[in-house]
């Protein structure tokens, strides 16, 4: 229960600082449009204060009611259904995902050439084994190597 409402609580959160960020830049951008003098009005200070005020709360709210939407969604997907494997994994597959996929396909093709390289080694082993069951004995002679003098000593 409190991880649900932890995910819930900050999706809610993270819902609200988009619609901030969102607001925040409509409210630059019509600013900038007003100083540049492209967008004519006749509000005064306060009046853009208000409207900005009203506008910012319920955007906040709609924030925080997109937050819990998208938590309560996600909650049952990653945690209910298990169909989705979460965030790391998301994007571990998606940004790391053509890496894998290259690394299996150099995989695989160090698989075949390992193969092919061992009955290549096995047929080499059977040539051998043949060749040594063939191949006449080579009569092996002893060499004796001459005993060395005796060396005289400190007493004689």
């Amino acid at each position: 229960m409190f991880k649900k409402s932890l995910y819930i609580f900050l999706a809610a959160l993270l819902g609200v600082l988009l619609f901030l960020i969102l607001h925040r830049a409509a409210v630059f951008f019509y600013l900038y449009l007003l100083l540049g003098g492209y967008v004519a009005t006749s509000l005064t200070y306060v009046e853009f204060l208000l409207i900005d005020y009203f506008t910012l709360t319920f955007t906040l709210m709609i924030g925080a009611w997109y937050g819990i939407w998208i938590g309560l969604g996600w909650y049952d997907k990653v945690y209910v259904e298990k169909t989705h494997p979460g965030f790391v994994a998301h994007v571990g597959r998606h940004l790391f995902g053509s890496r894998r996929a290259g690394l299996e396909q150099r995989m695989s093709q160090v698989k075949q050439k390992l193969e092919a390289d061992l009955w290549q080694l096995e047929d080499l082993a059977n040539v051998s084994l043949e060749e040594s069951r063939t191949a006449v004995p080579v009569k092996r002679t002893v060499i004796r190597k001459a005993v060395p003098k005796r060396l005289k000593t400190a007493k004689e």
